[in-house]
């Protein structure tokens, strides 16, 4: 019974501590308040400006990568670009049936009034053909820097007779290609094919020619000649 009745007996309040918790915790927050306010702003700014740096750096070693990424991407795709257009311009040529021999594709990479730079190698006199084996004009000089210059058609360093059966006349280009010096009576008709001396395409006849005003020669202009603006032209090859 002794036993029941000790536990029976209240137990002394003991909460004191948790008083004194409280007012420590207080006197903490009254003193230490303001400087933490302080702190947690500039520990705010300086934990953002780190991770910004960081995220920043991140981001330009990302950016620059891509960039390089990009720029070999669209390497590759201009020479693929390149390579496509040349074998196209390849195909074309070998569908044309107006030339034979070998004949290597070259690029033009500048243009002049009345000539193109080509990136080729090729001998002085070598003919040149548009991509549907027209006849564009005829190298005059190798650059020596696997370059060569084309005088085209009619130009003043290439100048070009055009045949069309027994007749023979001159060729020129005034904005549009045309057939002078032809005899008055030579008879020909429009659709008559016009050659160079070498046996290339010059074009045919979109007109029968018209007599000039001296009456013994006559024009005629032409038709299907070559592309001076071609990306790819062909050079034919000794």
């Amino acid at each position: 019974m002794h036993g029941g009745l000790e536990l029976a007996r209240p137990r002394p309040h003991r909460r004191w501590w948790k008083w004194l918790a409280a007012a420590v915790l207080a006197a903490a927050l009254l003193w230490g308040g303001p400087r933490l306010a302080a702190a947690l702003p500039a520990g705010a700014v300086w934990l953002d400006e780190t991770l910004g740096r960081w995220f920043v750096s991140q981001y330009q070693g990302r950016l620059e990568a891509l960039q390089q990424q990009n720029a070999a991407l669209h390497r590759q795709l201009a020479a693929a670009e390149a390579a496509l257009v040349e074998n196209e311009a390849l195909r074309s040529l070998l569908d044309c049936n107006r030339v034979t021999g070998r004949w290597q594709p070259a690029r033009a990479i500048a243009r002049q009034t009345d000539s193109v730079t080509l990136n080729c190698a090729a001998e002085a006199g070598a003919p040149v053909v548009d991509p549907l084996g027209r006849y564009a004009g005829r190298v005059i000089a190798d650059n020596g820097n696997d370059t060569c210059t084309v005088a085209f058609a009619g130009s003043e360093k290439d100048p070009c007779a055009g045949l069309s059966g027994a007749a023979a006349g001159l060729l020129e280009r005034r904005g549009h290609w045309l057939l002078t010096d032809l005899s008055a009576d030579c008879g020909l008709a429009a659709g008559a094919v016009v050659t160079t001396p070498g046996g290339y395409w010059l074009g045919t006849l979109a007109a029968a020619p018209q007599p000039e005003e001296d009456g013994l020669t006559a024009t005629a202009p032409l038709a299907d000649t070559a592309d001076l603006d071609s990306t790819v032209f062909f050079v034919k090859n000794s």
